[in-house]
């Protein structure tokens, strides 16, 4: 099995290259969250009135956005999972089978959506693949 590291576990060495990026979620967006995230992440927090600025609508530069969650998605729901087990299970199974090969493909492809950013300078793209 998988085992998952929290970021509460992360050597403070490690923590010091840690960057919150906010998706937008409305749990993100309750003050007692927002004050979590200011004290944890100080001035290493990328959103929408944030220290490091990620407009609304932006070009999808995240790989977790443009192929994680959708390959996970596939792979999970394929067929409904008919207990919370299950869903666990499929959840951890379908992380353990992203491969190098397919890491590797996923930093291209933020290489080539971040130079089409350039190219366009900031502006809507449509990337086809």
């Amino acid at each position: 099995m998988v085992g998952r590291v929290r970021w509460e576990d992360l050597p403070l060495s490690d923590l010091r290259n840690v960057w919150f990026q906010h998706n937008g979620a409305p749990p993100h967006k309750v003050s007692s969250v927002q004050q979590h995230i200011r004290d944890t992440f100080q001035q290493q927090v990328i959103g929408y009135g944030r220290c490091i600025e990620w407009p609304p609508r932006s070009p999808d530069l995240n790989p977790l956005d443009f192929f994680l969650w959708g390959y996970i998605k596939q792979r999970v729901y394929a067929t409904p999972p008919p207990t919370l087990r299950e869903l666990r299970n499929r959840n951890t199974d379908a992380c353990a089978r992203v491969s190098p090969a397919m890491l590797y493909n996923v930093q291209r492809e933020v290489q080539s959506r971040a130079q089409m950013c350039i190219v366009t300078e900031g502006h809507h793209f449509e990337h086809d693949r």
